[in-house]
């Protein structure tokens, strides 16, 4: 006798919230329920649960990003909002449907996050100035004016000094030219001082005159030689796509790309990309022009031809919005439309 339709043993994925509530955040160092959230995965099911915490979003970081769960077994991570940009927004309540993606070979799960800005501790207190500083602000400024006073009469006098004793020497080299003439040609008689029409003539200095060279310009909004070139990272992308990569590929799209792409509220945003790109065979990048190198994203057209498994075959032409990660320190695709 044996049991028909058995079940095989499997992990279950299991988590204790999809949205975080980080509290209010301040300047302060982040506390549970001020910047700080736990999340605890669980496994449920039946054998051991191996799985990793992919951050979609900058401002935020988890510890650990790893887990390895027996079955029954849980884990505790940490979500931090990271201090140094917790204070560029421009509202009160910010956050995201989708902060992190767990990744698992017993389900995946997307997760939330939001926090508020404690506005009343992003200044910090000004200390009050003692009375006695008012005080001493005259007798700086007399101090000050009389320093001014005593260097411009010193820089006066030694000015008028140098003006005597070049003078004096003026005096004396003229003096000497004259009598040494007297003495070489004592006879010589003046009838009529030299025209008067008869320039002078004059020593002009030879100015170099020689344009300098125009300075180098900064064409990209980042630093080129820090980044790929943006026409071959946009056929990276899709040579990666043509090799089944697609987690590599995905990571190569910003959090905004994601979303409008794959993110339906209902199924993982990872196996919408990967559903649509299993029906294509391959793509042929056919062309790929950056247009203008000072613009920031930067626009690049592209030509595509896609092979479909099916036998069908469909031309296109997009526009591509490229931007950096600064976290990633790479370029990704923000838009294409």
């Amino acid at each position: 006798m044996y049991i028909q339709n058995s079940q095989i043993p499997q992990p279950i994925l299991s988590v204790s919230q999809k949205t975080l509530d980080f509290g209010l955040v301040s300047a302060d160092e982040p506390t549970e329920g001020h910047g700080i959230a736990k999340l605890t995965i669980t496994n449920d099911g039946d054998r051991i649960l191996v799985g990793r915490i992919a951050i979609q979003v900058a401002w935020v970081t988890v510890d650990p990003p790893d887990f390895r769960l027996n079955p029954g077994e849980s884990s505790e991570h940490i979500f931090t909002v990271r201090q140094n940009v917790q204070f560029s927004w421009t509202t009160r309540r910010m956050g995201s449907d989708f902060i992190a993606l767990i990744n698992s070979n017993g389900g995946s799960e997307t997760i939330g996050g939001y926090y508020f800005l404690d506005s009343t501790k992003t200044e910090k207190k000004k200390k009050p100035i003692h009375p006695w500083l008012y005080a001493l602000i005259p007798v700086f400024i007399l101090l000050t004016a009389g320093i001014i006073l005593f260097v411009s009469r010193q820089n006066e006098a030694a000015l008028a000094q140098q003006k005597t004793e070049n003078s004096d020497s003026l005096y004396t080299q003229i003096a000497e030219t004259y009598f040494a003439e007297m003495t070489e040609n004592p006879t010589i008689i003046f009838t009529e001082p030299p025209p008067q029409n008869t320039p002078n003539p004059l020593v002009v200095p030879n100015f170099d005159i020689t344009p300098s060279p125009a300075p180098s310009m900064t064409f990209t909004p980042w630093v080129a030689a820090d980044y790929p070139n943006v026409e071959e990272f946009i056929r990276t992308y899709y040579k990666t796509l043509n090799e089944r990569d697609y987690e590599t590929a995905w990571w190569m799209l910003s959090e905004k790309m994601q979303q409008a792409c794959c993110y339906t509220g209902e199924a993982n945003p990872m196996t919408v990309y990967q559903n649509y790109w299993d029906k294509v065979e391959s793509v042929e990048v056919n062309y790929a022009f950056l247009q203008s190198y000072d613009t920031n994203p930067a626009i690049v057209n592209v030509g595509l031809t896609y092979h479909y498994k099916d036998g069908t075959t469909e031309e296109t032409v997009n526009q591509f919005s490229i931007i950096t990660d600064d976290v990633k320190k790479s370029l990704v695709i923000d838009e294409i439309r």
